[in-house]
């Protein structure tokens, strides 16, 4: 049985292409390749470093005046963060005096956002007068507000305050407690 029809001979079109690839692919790779100083992801070579300190004392400083002293038992680089913290305690300071001071078990800082997020049994003592305690938090270094949406507890001298959540900036001591608020007045 012979074939017949155009049908039967399309298998041609693929192979004239595969046989005449060395005469038309270099001229094709030039028109398609980017013009200009264009440098391909795979031409470079990443370099991923990472180390991991214990025993650590950081000063954070502005304008002169220490803002933060961190201390942790061990500090790890790389990840979704840029550091990692465990075994936290932290002062923080406002005009050169100490104002909070912040301990918690683990943590995490992003230095392009620029905020620590402390979690594990997270507590905060600001200028012996208010203490907070939740399972996490964060603090937002450049407005020096604590945010978290987790339970707390807020205690000071006259009063003690659990809510749902809570933001609370350490430069006008103004704060928000949120979700289902109890206090106890004394």
């Amino acid at each position: 049985m012979m074939l017949s029809g155009s049908r039967n001979f399309l298998w041609i079109i693929p192979l004239l292409l595969f046989v005449s690839s060395p005469l038309w692919k270099p001229m094709a790779v030039k028109f398609l390749s980017p013009h200009g100083r264009h440098t391909s992801k795979s031409n470079i070579s990443t370099v991923e470093e990472s180390f991991t300190l214990t025993g650590v004392e950081l000063t954070r400083s502005e304008n002169g005046e220490t803002e933060m002293i961190l201390q942790a038992d061990q500090v790890k680089s790389g990840g979704m963060y840029d550091f990692y913290f465990k075994k936290i305690d932290m002062l923080l300071f406002d005009k050169g005096e100490e104002s909070s001071h912040i301990v918690g078990g683990e943590g995490a800082y992003d230095t392009v956002s620029q905020i620590f997020t402390l979690v594990e049994d997270v507590s905060v003592y600001v200028r012996d007068e208010y203490e907070l305690r939740t399972d996490a938090l964060r603090y937002i270094l450049p407005y020096k507000t604590l945010k978290t949406a987790a339970d707390i507890v807020f205690k000071s001298k006259d009063a003690t305050i659990r809510g749902g959540g809570m933001r609370y900036n350490l430069t006008t001591g103004d704060y928000r407690v949120g979700g289902r608020v109890v206090s106890d007045l004394r």
